[in-house]
């Protein structure tokens, strides 16, 4: 090379050391701080990526930590309704020891008492100081809010909120539609003329249990009905008996004021009384002129005919009018015995001849064998063990049956279907729990009962997404003496001067309603607990596991995209320092080229 100006060999030589020198100083930066993309020239495409990641990260594990926070809150309530529940079952025991007083002194009675009164106070204390970070638990604040009309309130005999996500919703309306409505079982026993023929033995069962029942020979319903609801609280089966509906006869006569209507008098449980034969009526013609009126009877195997003769004046013509004929009927016993009479208007018109008719459109009385409540679970069993007992499944179609069972109801709640349960309709979603109970009265087709959710609850984001998919809406009720209980009273009404407490246990207090009070009052506790145990462990615990492996899954993903391989690295970094090392000494050479050049000049 004989050109000095430019020195193309020390140019190209810089190059290549720049680029060395490059490479050098970004693998000391990326073995420096362990990442692969230290500004958005590294990568720009995995930069993006990279910063997604991370964000999704970051959500994950706030949300791991949400849940683990919604745990200890859960946790925390769970652990005083549990100490609620020890309290119940030391007033169970104490009622059930109080109950005992033919063993038990007044005085010992009274100090079981003071117990009782002692555990209802500690089940409010509990209630009113339960808190996690200074917020209430159990006092009914983390409850949703609920509105209802008059009307609707007035179907219902109970109603729950347990969970409900609002979303972008500031209400949510629930809208529950009876379908096909609960039944009770029951089975339908007809009067007999004079009652059982022969001693009767039965067996009534229930869902409650069975008794033997042992019939007398000429047993009326009554006497039926009452044995069996003498036994009520063993079996849950309770009779009841509707009446005949006597029957009738209507004589319309031309004249006002001269109809006559004949009603069957007899008292029998049967319709046909203890002959078993219908009753006709008649209104026969004078037996001449001037003639009085008068009652004569003609009667078979199947009917007893009443012959009315009317009186007549000297031409032949009746002179008897509705109230005459009501005058002569009710002053003679044995029509008062068959029939009653009773007349149009003021009676005054002539009654005309009429052909004989028989009383119609009558039933006998029955007797109706019901479950005690409603539902699938509930049975009215009778087994005839000696004697004549038939029962059928109703008066109206007849068929023998001896086994009934009930039904639940069917209902759509919001237009989905409810899982129903006697007169209850639940509906369990991801985003909705909750429960209506109707009365009997509204236990209908086609009824609807409404109501509104208007806030409160407790509402838990659980989920990396900011949406109702990713929330929990928990609704815990007030769970004190007030509002623990059911049918059977409150809880409260247990304490001294509450009306049901031990010391006012008699005739007009059974003992079974302490008990029943306590019972529905722990099926309450234990509902609410194991629905909260349900969420902490099937959703909240279910959650983080599944968070758990996201957050590794898209660290991975993340760490393949930033993180440094320092084994690759540590090669990329020989790789330079030797190319460095070598453009160094290139240049070197290259620098002293144009030297040679002063070897001519010599």
């Amino acid at each position: 090379m004989t050109r000095i100006n430019t020195n193309v060999a020390s140019i190209r030589g810089l190059r290549s050391l720049n680029k060395s020198t490059s490479l050098l100083d970004q693998s000391l930066t990326r073995l420096s701080t362990g990442l692969k993309i230290n500004s958005g020239k590294d990568n720009p495409s995995g930069l993006i990526a990279s910063e997604t990641l991370r964000s999704q990260v970051s959500a994950i594990e706030q949300s791991i930590k949400n849940s683990n926070r919604a745990s200890n809150v859960i946790a925390t309530a769970d652990s005083a309704l549990g100490e609620v529940t020890n309290l119940l079952n030391q007033v169970r025991g104490l009622v059930q020891e109080g109950l005992n007083e033919g063993a038990l002194s007044s005085d010992e009675i009274a100090a079981n008492q003071l117990q009782i009164d002692t555990a209802l106070s500690a089940i409010n204390r509990i209630s009113a100081n339960t808190s996690f970070a200074g917020d209430k638990l159990i006092d009914g604040s983390k409850a949703f809010r609920t509105q209802a009309s008059a009307v609707d309130s007035a179907k219902l005999s109970d109603f729950q909120v347990n969970e409900a996500v609002f979303g972008s919703s500031s209400t949510i309306t629930l809208d529950a539609t009876i379908v096909t409505a609960a039944t009770q079982a029951s089975l339908d026993y007809s009067a007999v003329s004079g009652g059982l023929a022969s001693a009767t033995t039965i067996e009534v069962g229930g869902a409650s249990g069975s008794q033997v029942l042992f019939l007398g020979a000429s047993s009326s319903l009554d006497n039926v009905r009452d044995a069996v609801n003498g036994v009520t609280d063993i079996t849950g089966v309770t009779a009841t008996k509707t009446n005949k509906v006597a029957s009738n006869l209507v004589i319309d006569s031309a004249a006002v004021n001269s109809d006559l209507t004949f009603t069957d008098a007899r008292t029998s449980d049967s319709l046909l009384g203890s002959t078993g034969q219908n009753i006709r009526v008649a209104i026969t013609a004078a037996n001449g002129p001037n003639s009085v009126a008068g009652i004569t009877f003609s009667n078979n195997n199947t009917d007893i005919t009443i012959n009315i003769q009317v009186a007549s004046d000297a031409n032949n013509a009746i002179t008897s009018n509705a109230t005459s004929i009501k005058t002569l009927l009710d002053g003679n016993a044995d029509t008062n015995a068959l029939i009653s009479t009773a007349v149009e208007g003021a009676g005054a018109g002539v009654v005309d001849v009429t052909a004989a008719a028989a009383l119609s459109g009558g039933t006998d009385a029955y007797l109706t064998f019901s479950a005690s409540n409603y539902g699938s679970d509930e049975f009215v069993d009778v087994n005839v063990l000696s004697g004549t007992f038939d029962t059928v499944d109703n008066v109206t179609d007849a068929n023998a049956l001896s086994r009934d069972i009930g039904s639940d109801i069917v209902a759509r709640i919001n237009g989905q279907v409810a899982q129903g349960s006697g007169l209850q309709a639940n509906l369990r979603s991801q985003q909705l729990d909750a429960s209506f109970s109707f009365t009997a009265a509204a236990n209908t087709a086609s009824n609807t009962a409404s109501l509104t959710i208007t806030g409160g609850g407790s509402l838990f984001q659980i989920g990396q997404d900011v949406s109702a998919a990713g929330q929990v809406g928990i609704g815990i009720e007030a769970v004190n003496t007030a509002r623990l209980g059911g049918v059977s009273g409150k809880l409260f009404e247990l304490g001294s001067g509450g009306g049901k407490s031990l010391l006012d246990v008699g005739p007009a207090v059974p003992g079974a309603d302490l008990v029943n009070i306590i019972e529905e009052a722990v099926n309450r506790v234990s509902t609410l607990r194991g629905r909260l145990g349900a969420i902490q462990k099937n959703v909240i615990e279910t959650n983080v596991s599944s968070l758990g492996v996201a957050l590794e899954n898209i660290s991975e993903a993340r760490s393949q995209i930033v993180d440094t391989d320092f084994a690759v690295e540590t090669a990329n970094l020989t790789k330079a320092q030797i190319l460095n090392q070598a453009g160094i000494s290139v240049l070197s050479i290259a620098n002293q080229n144009p030297q040679q050049v002063l070897s001519l000049l010599g």
